[in-house]
C-alpha cells in the first residue's frame, strides 16, 4: 500500500467515481486514505450534476473524519487548498473561489469539490482539476478553463501531490490556531467580494453585496432587508 504523507494511497486507471472507490479503501484500510483515477466513468458534482472526466485530468477523493460542527470549516480549507495548488502551477493566473469551493481561473471554472458523509465521523471529499483539458460542457454555469491554457505543463500525479502538501499544511495550521486565519485566506480569493452577487435557491433568488463568512463557513450577503446567512446555493456575478 502506498502512502502520500500520512495518508494511505491508491491510483487506478479507471473507476465510476473516486468518491465511491475511497469507500473500497476506507474499509480495508480504516485510517484517512486517498483514490485517484486516469478515468472515471460516472463523476459527480453538486447538487446531482454529473462531472465530465477528461483524460489528463485529476480526480482524487479524500476520506477523513470531520466533527460535523467543523464541516463548514473543511469546506472552505478545501478551497483554499486547491486555489494554492494551482497558484503553485499557474504563476499568472487569477484564481478566485466561487462560494463555497468551486475555484476559477481567469472567471472560468477551473475545480469544483463534493463532500459527502460516510459513516463514523468519515466525510468523503473529492476533487476535480482541469489538468489537461477542459470538458466540453453544453450551456455551463460558468465557461470552462485547464491548468494546460495557462501553458502549464504537469501531470496530474504531480498536482496531487502538490494538492496533499497543501491541504496538510493548512489542516495543521486550522488544528493550531482554529478557523480565522482560514477564512481570512478564503476571503483574499473570494469572487466578487464586496461586489453585487445573485444567489439562486431552489428557484428563489437572493441579491445583495458578498460581505463576509461566518464563524461557521456559511455565506453572509447584505441586501436591502439586512444582513442574510446563505447556507447553500449558486452565486453568479451581477
Amino acid at each position: 500500500m502506498e502512502k502520500i504523507n500520512d495518508w494511505y494511497f491508491c491510483d487506478l486507471s479507471q473507476t465510476t467515481s473516486t468518491n465511491d472507490a475511497v469507500l473500497d479503501l476506507l474499509k480495508k484500510v480504516k485510517a484517512p486514505c486517498i483514490v485517484s483515477s486516469a478515468v472515471q466513468t460516472n463523476g459527480r458534482g453538486r447538487l446531482g450534476r454529473i462531472w465530465q472526466s477528461q483524460a489528463g485530468n485529476l480526480y482524487v477523493s479524500f476520506a477523513y473524519q470531520i466533527e460535523l460542527k467543523n464541516l463548514g470549516h473543511m469546506v472552505i480549507l478545501s478551497a483554499v487548498a486547491v486555489a494554492e495548488t494551482l497558484e503553485f502551477f499557474a504563476k499568472f493566473g487569477h484564481f478566485e473561489i466561487k462560494w463555497p469551493n468551486d475555484v476559477l481561473a481567469n472567471g472560468k471554472k477551473i475545480s469544483g469539490i463534493l463532500f459527502e458523509k460516510n459513516v463514523d465521523d468519515f466525510w468523503v471529499m473529492g476533487i476535480g482539476i482541469n489538468v489537461r483539458k477542459a470538458p466540453n460542457i453544453e450551456n455551463p454555469l460558468y465557461p470552462v478553463t485547464a491548468l494546460s491554457e495557462f501553458d502549464v505543463k504537469t501531470d496530474r500525479i504531480t498536482v496531487l501531490q502538490k494538492l496533499v502538501q497543501n491541504f496538510d499544511t493548512l489542516k495543521k495550521l486550522y488544528e493550531a490556531q482554529g478557523f480565522d486565519n482560514i477564512r481570512k485566506m478564503w476571503l483574499d480569493k473570494a469572487y466578487n467580494r464586496g461586489k453585487k452577487v445573485v444567489i439562486k435557491q431552489n428557484g428563489k433568488e437572493i441579491s445583495g453585496i458578498l460581505h463576509d463568512l461566518d464563524e461557521n463557513g456559511c455565506l453572509l450577503v447584505k441586501t436591502p432587508q439586512g444582513m442574510q446567512k446563505i447556507i447553500a446555493g449558486d452565486i453568479f456575478g451581477l
